[in-house]
């Protein structure tokens, strides 16, 4: 058959690409994880317990252990220094005595004892040497309540003399009484606490405590506090 003038013969059509998938099985291994059984877990569990709790025991008993040996050194310090008032001569011997055997029990038979040795010693000796240090104590807080008396003292006898528009409301008889209440208050820790401890035997109790001066306190407090806050007169 003749061509047509000028055409060509069409190369053929290629043919189409196809996309084949293909699925393989691959092998997977697995490997099993090595632990421990659980009586091993167990086992190393209380292991590990054991182990805190013995370093526990440890920690508590130098603890214990330096308690004693820093209270037999600070007590003896005191029995030669400031504490020395406050004991007679013969308790202070044998207190001095009693913590001499323990700082030497510490060092020689005591060196390895257990927790509870070391506390039971430390609480003897401060059953005795406790009392000295409370009269101590007591002896040094009684000037201090006694400055704090002061300065209330002097505050509420500022307010009494203050000419504030504030207090302006408050009468001459309530301001003297507020005076009164504040000299009485101060006589009696002048004339009476402090002069008394002058003479005292400092290693027994004085009647006029620390307590006691901090209740005068409040008294004036109670006492002054009304008539200086009392409200103004509605007009």
């Amino acid at each position: 058959e003749d061509k047509k003038d000028g055409a060509e013969d069409a190369p053929p059509p290629e043919p189409a690409m196809k996309t084949v998938t293909r699925q393989e099985k691959l092998a997977v291994e697995q490997k099993k994880f090595l632990g421990m059984s659980p009586p091993e877990m167990a086992a190393k569990k209380q292991e590990e317990f054991d182990m805190a709790l013995q370093d526990r025991v440890v920690t508590e008993t130098n603890e214990a252990r330096n308690a004693l040996e820093e209270y037999v050194y600070n007590t003896r310090d005191a029995l030669e220094s400031r504490y020395k008032e406050f004991v007679g001569e013969g308790p202070r011997e044998a207190l001095m005595k009693r913590l001499g055997e323990a700082e030497d029990w510490i060092y020689g038979d005591g060196e390895d004892a257990q927790k509870g040795v070391y506390v039971e010693r430390l609480e003897a000796l401060r059953a005795e040497g406790g009392p000295i240090e409370a009269l101590y104590r007591e002896w040094e807080a009684i000037p201090e309540a006694v400055e704090a008396l002061k300065g209330a003292v002097e505050g509420w006898k500022a307010l009494a003399a203050s000419a504030d528009k504030a207090y302006e409301h408050v009468s001459a008889e309530d301001r003297e009484k507020v005076k009164k209440e504040c000299s009485d208050a101060m006589d009696w820790a002048k004339g009476v606490v402090l002069f008394g401890m002058k003479a005292h035997d400092k290693s027994k109790p004085y009647e006029h405590s620390s307590e006691a001066v901090r209740q005068r306190r409040a008294d004036v407090d109670a006492a002054c506090g009304p008539l200086m806050n009392a409200p103004k007169p509605k007009p």
